[in-house]
C-alpha cells in the first residue's frame, strides 16, 4: 500500500537522502552517459570496477539510446531521469552516477 506524500515531505527526503549520500561519498559526477555501443557486455566491462554494488544513474531527459538499451539487461544497473527519481531509488542505490 502506498500513498502519495506532499511535495514538501517528498523534497525533503530526497535532501536528506543526498546529503547521506555525499557524506559518504557515494556519489559520483560524470560528464555524459553515453557509450559507444549498445551491447550489455561492453557496458559491464566499464562498470567492473564497482563490483557487484548496485548502482542508479540519474541521466538527462534525453538518455543516450545506447546506453538505455545496455543497461536494461544488468540486474545491479538502474537508470532513471528526473522525473522518475526518487527516495527509494536513492537509498537502495550504493553508487550513484550523475550527469552534467
Amino acid at each position: 500500500m502506498t500513498e502519495k506524500l506532499p511535495a514538501k515531505v517528498r523534497i525533503k527526503a530526497l535532501q536528506t537522502a543526498l546529503s547521506a549520500k555525499l557524506y559518504e561519498n557515494k556519489i559520483v559526477m560524470i560528464d555524459s552517459e553515453a557509450i559507444a555501443y549498445d551491447r550489455t557486455g561492453y557496458l559491464g566491462e566499464i562498470i567492473k570496477p564497482f563490483g557487484i554494488d548496485r548502482l542508479t544513474f540519474l541521466c538527462p531527459t534525453d538518455m543516450d539510446n545506447n546506453f538505455r538499451l545496455a543497461s536494461q539487461n544488468l540486474k545491479n544497473v538502474v537508470a532513471k531521469k528526473p522525473n522518475a527519481f526518487n527516495v527509494t531509488d536513492l537509498v537502495t542505490s550504493d553508487i550513484c552516477f550523475f550527469t552534467k
